[in-house]
């Protein structure tokens, strides 16, 4: 059932819940809620735009989008994600402004307890209470930017969907614009136009954020470094925590050690 739909048909409820998938590079494009939305990805990535921000959100991190504000995603990889509906007319009065966040163990514990919530026969007290610890949660939950990765230039989304198949490709800025059609200097313009940075820490950044599905899996760090192209694992480590602030055997740890999640709804 579309969001908006379960949202009417619930207008009396403090808050609904929804589990989306959407396929790699799907756009689910511009619109908007009447409620405000909690977005927070299981797997997967997203690229958000909601009015003039874009943002990346990887499945350690949360998006809070307010009441009508007009938004569209576009899935990086396959993505699955839960989102929570939160009524504006209703006791717990939450902000009036755009946040994306880290998302720590306890708040993702939260968010799984509310949908838990959603499907049981608790009592509206107990679901405001929540609620309002959602609320100073989210207030207080540090700012979380990845820098971003999907173009709107066609010749970049083209290395990009490239780089995705093989993030270990070795191809200098002036072969990938031969391949594209384009001069070395017209890609290195585009990347900072676009990305404010130049194009090889643009290249690195898909990476990085292709490594956050990677450590999922039970590859070691070693082979994921060498999937990515790295020269060593060394190299991987360092240029991992100058992104996303820890190593990333400690972001597997903090992160992925919590990954239990019932999403049969």
């Amino acid at each position: 059932m579309p969001a908006n739909e379960k949202i009417a048909l619930f207008s009396h409820h403090q808050m609904v819940s929804k589990t989306i998938d959407m396929q790699a590079h799907y756009i689910d494009d511009w619109h908007t809620h009447p409620w405000h939305q909690v977005i927070f990805p299981v797997s997967g990535l997203l690229q958000s735009t909601i009015e003039q921000n874009t943002v990346i959100v990887p499945h350690n991190a949360m998006l809070y989008i307010p009441a009508n504000t007009r938004h569209k995603s576009v899935a990086v990889t396959q993505t699955q994600f839960l989102t929570l509906y939160l009524n504006p007319n209703h006791t717990v009065s939450f902000s009036s402004t755009l946040k994306s966040c880290f998302i720590t163990p306890f708040l993702k514990s939260l968010i799984l307890l509310l949908i838990d919530h959603a499907h049981c026969n608790n009592t509206e007290q107990m679901l405001s209470n929540l609620l309002i610890v959602l609320q100073d949660q989210i207030t207080i939950a540090n700012p979380y930017e990845i820098p971003l990765l999907i173009p709107s230039d066609r010749r970049l989304m083209s290395i990009f969907i490239q780089l995705q198949k093989q993030p270990d490709s070795a191809l200098t800025l002036t072969q990938w614009a031969e391949k594209v059609g384009a001069s070395g200097r017209t890609l290195s313009r585009l990347c900072s136009k676009e990305f404010g940075q130049s194009f090889s820490s643009w290249r690195q950044h898909i990476k990085l954020v292709l490594s956050l599905q990677l450590l999922e899996s039970p590859l070691s760090i070693q082979s994921i470094a060498i999937e990515l192209g790295y020269h060593s694992d060394s190299a991987f480590i360092h240029a991992f925590k100058s992104i996303f602030t820890q190593t990333p055997s400690q972001y597997r740890k903090s992160h992925l050690s919590h990954s239990g999640t019932n999403l049969n709804y």
